[in-house]
């Protein structure tokens, strides 16, 4: 009997996925072998602190890969091969989601399923080459879903995972060189990046000196503004389109540092290139430069020495922009305040347990942007639910006021779906955006396979959107989110 041709296609694009991981494999797996092959005899023992070094740049985070600076995953992959972690470091994640409109929107009653799959290595050049404070990262991403946030009618966008079109696709998401030189003071990074997990990202935590009060995320939402406020969307490279650049930092104290980044300014979908940098090998050079500077400091508060940081930043994007006014824009500039606090410790002497607090602004007179002006805050809660193990739930709110254009709507979101109940071509005003997430991850005991446990994070949002933004007098909408993430 001969099978369907759907089945036959169904077959063909899932073996053509299996084959593009299994040639992002050996890849990975043949830059490990050249890095270990007849290391330095000089650099086989290294001070722990180099080792927590590379450790750092190599650290999940869990709760949102978008948000993450550096490699997805805990590095166990490599333990398979017999690699130590602290000198090459095979890892990745497993991310399978489900995402329900369940009531108005843009298109009320849908249905996804996404699933989002990497594999990355990281080489501490330090151990295996000899060069001191140097390391090297590479991530492939393989990424199926549907069209998540267009579907809730948001701008602002509610999932922080989905892409633009093409919602199925393969990337080189990361590829960089990072090197630190005199004591950290001063660190340079070039090549393909995750830039929203570098600047203006209020998620990241202040590293304390006592290991049971450390926190790994500041927020457990799943939602894009993590990593970027919407006023940079198009503008900062994040996922799907990451892009190449250099980074350097400069922190003459240790909770004080000045950050400066350049990149490929060329994934602004509104400037007619529509260039995907995340589908693309090479960077492409021309006038689109994105530029971006950030300042900030961390502290300790109260006798609890709760820890806390704040940050200032501006950005410019260089090149011509097509407006929604059907004009053309020379560059586009704008600026972010950023700050994360933790408000309460429950059993300070115990655990992390207790609260956190965040906050972020953002404006730009960009005529050619989305969003003009954002403001968002939020509560993270720490193990405060005895009945799940590891678990934070994070509540947030977020407001943007929008593109005036009278074609906005029409223009960036031009494939509308038909039969909504508003048939203009503007941007709603403004939108509000509330969601909240618990997260909680749970940890099997695996021995025999390559490592002594294995966890499982679970993440469930409701995200409640009175004001979508995609066209006025759309409805109210309501989406739920299941989230599960597997490290390795």
């Amino acid at each position: 009997m001969e099978p369907r041709p759907e089945s036959r296609c169904a077959l063909v694009q899932a073996t053509s996925v299996c084959r593009r991981f299994l040639h992002a494999f050996f890849v990975l797996l043949l830059l490990a072998v050249m890095a270990v092959a007849d290391p330095p005899a000089a650099d086989q023992d290294q001070p722990a602190a180099k080792e927590s070094e590379f450790t750092q740049l190599t650290r999940a985070i869990t709760s949102n890969p978008q948000v993450n600076p550096y490699l997805n995953g805990w590095g166990d992959l490599g333990l398979i091969f017999g690699l130590n972690k602290e000198t090459i470091r095979l890892g990745g994640f497993f991310l399978p989601q489900l995402n329900w409109t369940a009531s108005g929107g843009a298109k009320p009653h849908s249905l996804f399923g996404s699933l989002l799959v990497g594999v990355n290595a990281g080489v501490n050049l330090q151990r295996t080459l000899g060069i001191p404070g140097a390391a090297f990262g590479v991530e492939f991403v393989e990424y199926t879903g549907g069209a998540t946030n267009p579907a809730s009618g948001s701008v602002l966008k509610y999932d922080g995972i989905n892409t633009p079109a093409p919602n199925s696709r393969q990337e080189l998401t990361q590829l960089w060189w990072h090197q630190s030189l005199f004591h950290d003071k001063l660190v340079f990074q070039i090549g393909k990046m995750n830039a929203g997990g570098i600047f203006g990202t209020y998620v990241l935590p202040v590293a304390t000196s006592d290991p049971k009060l450390q926190d790994l995320d500041i927020s457990v939402l799943v939602w894009p503004l993590s990593g970027i406020n919407p006023t940079m969307y198009g503008r900062l490279p994040i996922w799907p389109n990451t892009a190449y650049g250099a980074v350097v930092h400069f922190a003459p104290i240790k909770n004080f540092y000045v950050s400066y980044g350049i990149f490929d300014g060329n994934s602004s979908a509104n400037n007619r290139t529509n260039i995907q940098t995340g589908l693309m090998l090479e960077p492409k050079i021309n006038s689109n430069k994105f530029h971006i500077a950030e300042v900030g400091a961390a502290y300790l508060l109260g006798a609890d020495q709760m820890p806390g940081k704040f940050g200032i930043g501006c950005w410019v994007q260089t090149g011509k922009l097509f407006t929604p006014h059907f004009t053309w824009q020379k560059g586009a500039t704008g600026y972010y305040l950023f700050a994360n606090q933790r408000l309460w410790y429950r059993h300070p002497s115990i655990d992390n347990s207790g609260l956190i607090g965040f906050l972020q602004f953002a404006r730009t007179s960009d005529q050619a942007a989305q969003v003009n002006t954002c403001l968002l805050g939020g509560l993270t809660g720490v193990g405060l639910l005895p009945a799940l193990p590891y678990n934070r739930v994070s509540l947030g709110v977020a407001w943007g006021e929008l593109n005036h254009a009278p074609y906005a709507g029409a223009f960036f979101y031009p494939g509308f779906y038909p039969g909504v109940p508003s048939n203009t071509t503007r941007f709603n005003g403004s939108e509000l955006m509330i969601q909240v997430a618990l997260q909680s991850t749970f940890v099997f005991p695996v021995r025999g396979l390559w490592a002594p446990n294995e966890a499982i994070t679970m993440t469930v949002a409701y995200t409640y959107i009175p004001t979508p933004g995609q066209r006025p007098n759309l409805p109210q909408a309501h989406t739920i989110l299941l989230r599960i993430v597997q490290m390795f």
